[in-house]
């Protein structure tokens, strides 16, 4: 018998002084990801994510990052994050979203600082493991073992500090003043009328400098990443809520449900009832 002890007293990881409540967890295979999750943001819910393979390139905060097996991506609650696939660049993922989050020194559901880098890049033996982990927690998930769950993402959470606090040299953010303000007014206006005009106007900036500001640091045009925002909004609330479609629509800014709808199914590649019907794993 080969028997290994405990090296030191236990901490809880990130210092949590409670449990954290895990909401969701899952995984996305190369082939389901021809189907993405657009811009989106979550208001009370931080999402970890493992990108298990492929190639890609994500948006967290408008900042493009390059997304490649290995890569560990936080999202802080209320940030927005894109997370581009389809056929020509499929993406295999894992996932977990947990909510009453209390970190030391931090917001509420703030697993890392706001200045932080939302990503560090794990080397081949910390990703298998933490892709193990993962495998497990979603197995237990979906097999009825919540209370399991809950215990598993401690250990999924402590494998995530210590390789974060191993990445940390080089994992800082910086931001464009004028291109954060961008994506602070789109987010609060995406859902009501809007034109670049009246943003510019808003910003004391021309449409043209503008337009240019926000290519460059999101990697879309303003009138893109607003579509974004609203198909990725629409997700939420037909992942979330039982809302009718109509309403759905309505909320993210389409008065026309059909022009909604051909827009979700140009953006995701199949329609808002159809995503709402596959999307979610009912136990």
């Amino acid at each position: 018998m080969i028997q290994c002890f405990v090296k030191k007293e236990y901490e809880p990881p990130f210092g949590l002084t409670a449990m954290p409540r895990l909401f969701s967890v899952s995984r996305t295979d190369e082939q389901a990801s021809a189907h993405p999750r657009v811009m989106h943001a979550h208001g009370d819910l931080v999402e970890v994510v493992l990108v298990r393979g492929g190639e890609s390139r994500y948006f967290v905060g408008g900042t493009p990052y390059d997304a490649r097996r290995g890569d560990l991506f936080i999202y802080n609650s209320g940030v927005v994050h894109d997370e581009p696939s389809g056929p020509d660049r499929p993406v295999a993922t894992a996932s977990l979203a947990l909510g009453g989050l209390l970190v030391p020194g931090l917001r509420e559901n703030a697993l890392i600082p706001e200045d932080a880098s939302p990503v560090c890049h794990l080397s081949e033996p910390q990703t298998v493991r933490l892709e193990r982990l993962y495998d497990v927690l979603y197995d237990e998930l979906t097999a009825g073992n919540d209370d399991g769950a809950h215990h598993l993402l401690l250990a999924l959470l402590s494998l995530v500090q210590q390789y974060r606090a191993a990445a940390a040299d080089g994992c800082t953010a910086e931001e464009n003043a004028l291109s954060r303000r961008i994506k602070e007014y789109i987010d609060r206006h995406f859902a009501g009328e809007f034109s670049l005009q009246q943003m510019a106007e808003s910003l004391r900036v021309s449409p043209y400098y503008l337009a240019h500001v926000c290519k460059d640091a999101t990697g879309y045009s303003p009138l893109q990443y607003v579509l974004r925002r609203r198909i990725g909004e629409a997700q939420t609330l037909l992942i979330t809520t039982d809302l009718p479609i109509t309403r759905v629509a309505a909320q993210v800014g389409y008065d026309n449900v059909s022009h909604f709808n051909a827009q979700f199914l140009k953006a995701v590649g199949m329609s808002p009832r159809t995503f709402r019907k596959e999307y979610v794993v009912h136990k």
